[in-house]
């Protein structure tokens, strides 16, 4: 008993917006699980088993599955639970018809899959790149890794401290219309979650994890927002400009003496790299569908206009979070950057469902559709 106790007692779990009942989550939402839906008591009832897939095994945390990836894959792959009120995003190879704001993590063409050029769940001893300090490597990397499996209140139950980080990172999101955060606190938030309708998508289902209803704000610090969350594992590849680790400065590198050494994810906006001759801010703003158009940190939430584009660009600009699937059949497996946001000619992303999301074979003549140099010339236009 006294083990019951402290197992349910000695640490309070906070559930988020996800996995939660609806008292603890910060919008009262209805979005539930309980308990029984990933832990097993005993790992069997009248005398059939508990475990997922029905394997005749017990395993550590209780859960219902051999590892932690197999076991949130039971509802995040395909929904192969049929699971409803709430469907659950399909983070692996998304069918459910929405278009994933962080991509998913099945590389569309499984002989140039190379794990090293992906957030490689379910494996071990894993350095991030851009990985520095102490931490390292990981031990398992897994669905965990990134985010609270009992909730928090960061955007997407983003642990607050990811990697290394000695201190918390703050990814607050829109709730609602009144401009609420998921802290607790007053917009800005970093993040806003709207429908394709105009209203608040907190419980709008799978559409508040379409990439057209995502939107980046500023965020209020630079110790907050994706970027500097990101840079908890990949501590090397975030900075403001003149930091020692990014080079230029924070208008750009024009007669300053120190050029840039790493892409700029935070403080220079597209105006300022337009000014610099850097970018190409009508061709990026020009862009059509806006939906085609690589994301951006947006400060004032306003779309950009030819004349005038204070977004700035950040990690998912050119990178899904979880993955993206690539679309050249036969690439050399060591430049299959299958976590790039790649675009064909025709504006189709490559996680999209589509006639023109198939296999390009290298040696054929619309191999150029899929090149990173899509991607690269929406801003850097040439």
């Amino acid at each position: 008993m006294l083990f019951v106790a402290m197992m349910f007692y000695g640490t309070p779990l906070y559930s988020g917006e996800y996995h939660a009942v609806k008292e603890k989550t910060y919008s009262g939402t209805t979005e539930t699980l309980v308990c029984s839906q990933c832990h097993t008591m005993h790992g069997s009832q009248g005398g059939s088993s508990m475990i997922y897939g029905g394997v005749d095994a017990q395993y550590k945390g209780l859960i219902r599955a051999a590892t932690i990836v197999q076991l949130c894959k039971t509802c995040h792959e395909n929904n192969s639970l049929g699971m409803s009120n709430p469907t659950p995003p399909d983070v692996w190879n998304n069918t459910l018809g929405y278009l994933a704001s962080a991509g998913d993590f099945n590389d569309r063409n499984p002989s140039t899959q190379n794990e090293a050029n992906r957030h490689s769940i379910d494996n071990t001893n894993l350095t991030p790149p851009g990985a520095s300090g102490s931490g390292w490597p990981i031990a398992y990397f897994s669905c965990e890794s990134c985010h609270n499996q009992h909730g928090n209140k960061n955007y997407r139950n983003l642990h607050v401290r990811p990697g290394n980080s000695s201190s918390d990172i703050t990814v607050n999101y829109r709730l609602n219309s009144t401009g609420n955060c998921s802290d607790g606190t007053v917009s800005p938030c970093d993040v806003n979650l709207v429908t394709t309708s105009g209203l608040p998508a907190g419980q709008t289902n799978l559409y508040k994890f379409n990439r057209t209803n995502v939107t980046f704000i500023k965020a209020g610090s630079s110790s907050r927002g994706v970027a500097r969350w990101c840079g908890g594992c990949h501590n090397d590849f975030q900075g403001g400009g003149a930091d020692t680790n990014m080079g230029g400065s924070t208008s750009g590198d024009v007669n300053t003496g120190t050029p840039w050494i790493r892409h700029p994810v935070r403080d220079v906006s597209i105006n300022e790299a337009n000014t610099n001759g850097h970018a190409d801010r009508s061709n990026w703003a020009g862009i059509t569908p806006t939906s085609s158009r690589v994301r951006a940190v947006n400060p004032d939430d306003t779309d950009p206009t030819s004349g005038n584009a204070d977004e700035e660009p950040f990690c998912l600009s050119c990178h899904y979070a979880h993955g993206g699937g690539n679309k050249l059949a036969g690439a050399d497996p060591t430049i299959n950057h299958s976590n790039l946001v790649m675009i064909d000619g025709n504006g189709v992303l490559n996680i999209e469902a589509s006639p023109s999301d198939t296999f390009i074979p290298l040696d054929s003549a619309s191999a150029s559709r899929a090149r990173v140099r899509n991607l690269c010339q929406q801003c850097h236009n040439q």
